[in-house]
């Protein structure tokens, strides 16, 4: 009898179904890594649309009045808004379900006023490109004069005031900033320069923000905004009185240098100091009346801006309104005009003095009034 030993039948058929095997292995192994990568994308595609429902509540009001996205909620907050539009997508999809979801805003704070001006420029470089620049700006709006009587807003609100993104800055005296200004007078056409980031901000502020002299929107907290993005104080009235000491900060030492510059005005005011102070105090005296003139001067120049005329910030004879006399009587007889009418209205000196403020403290007192 004769045994056969090795048989390359048997051995054939353990070697194909050891491939087999492998095969099968191999293609199992590709089923599930492609269910997985399938399952992922199109879990990646639900989270950002997901994603993007969130984002899509964004304030209406604010984006349509000053041009910025912004969401409120907490991290907790968004974090169930954006698992509850996923697993409403992810209802169809057997087995997959959320077990941890968490979102961070903090790297797109509010508080953050480095976002803050990069929404704004985006939104005023969009306005240029519209042909939008000017009614943004605030100037194809007319000027309106306010009435005397109508009385102005004060926050009183604690909690508000020491939570406002202004709060922690440090407070920067805007008389000095404005006494500086008179130092830097040729500088202040820079202002107006249209191709600058502070230009497009400043714009922003005066098209966003009610004035003095403009009223933006009527049913904002505050009458004179751009006054408060200035001066920072939390009342219309403590705003406006700040402004308008500012106004004459900058303009009493124009006004003095044009005194001593212009001949017949150093006589006039030689001539009368010698009257009232005969001998060696007549120069102290001179000084006194120069300063009392040119202050008389730019008391004038206020209520000429506050009523919607122009005020150089050089002036000559024909700029000129105060006399020595009504300026030594402390009597004008109201708001006196001068000969020529050119130079800056109240909406322009106050883009001057928002060019020269600091740009962190403008932003920050944006988001108080938002």
């Amino acid at each position: 009898m004769k045994q056969r030993i090795h048989s390359r039948k048997g051995s054939s058929a353990v070697f194909l179904t050891c491939i087999l095997a492998a095969l099968i292995a191999i293609v199992l192994t590709l089923i599930y890594g492609v269910r997985t990568e399938t399952v992922k994308s199109r879990t990646d595609g639900l989270l950002d649309l997901a994603g993007n429902s969130v984002m899509s509540e964004f304030h209406y009001e604010l984006q349509k009045e000053y041009g910025l996205f912004l969401i409120r909620g907490t991290d907790r907050q968004l974090s169930r808004k954006l698992q509850h539009y996923l697993n409403y997508s992810l209802e169809g999809m057997g087995g997959v379900e959320v077990q941890k979801l968490a979102v961070s805003g903090s790297r797109f704070s509010v508080l953050d006023l480095e976002l803050v001006k990069e929404q704004i420029l985006a939104y005023m470089k969009y306005a240029k490109a519209q042909g939008l620049l000017d009614q943004l700006t605030g100037k194809s709006k007319p000027v309106e004069i306010p009435e005397k009587s109508e009385a102005g807003r004060v926050l009183q609100h604690g909690p508000t005031k020491v939570s406002l993104p202004s709060a922690e800055l440090p407070d920067k005296s805007l008389i000095t900033l404005a006494e500086s200004i008179a130092d830097r007078a040729g500088n202040a056409g820079q202002a107006f320069s249209e191709g600058a980031e502070d230009y497009l901000i400043n714009g922003y502020i005066l098209g966003c923000f009610n004035n003095r002299t403009q009223s933006m929107a009527a049913d904002h907290f505050f009458r004179s905004e751009v006054e408060y993005i200035l001066g920072g104080k939390v009342s219309d009235e403590k705003n406006e009185q700040y402004l308008e000491r500012a106004l004459k900060a900058m303009r009493v030492p124009l006004n003095l240098a044009h005194i001593y510059a212009d001949p017949e005005k150093r006589a006039a005011v030689l001539a009368a100091a010698e009257l009232i102070t005969p001998g060696a105090a007549a120069a102290a005296t001179q000084l006194a009346l120069a300063t009392t003139w040119a202050y008389a001067e730019a008391d004038n120049d206020v209520e000429l801006l506050w009523q919607g005329y122009k005020v150089p910030m050089r002036k000559d004879a024909t700029t000129w309104a105060i006399d020595l006399n009504n300026a030594m009587e402390g009597l004008t007889g109201g708001t006196i005009r001068p000969k020529v009418e050119r130079g800056y209205d109240y909406r322009q000196y106050l883009q001057i003095l928002l060019f020269f403020q600091d740009e962190t403290i403008k932003l920050a007192r944006i988001l108080d009034l938002i």
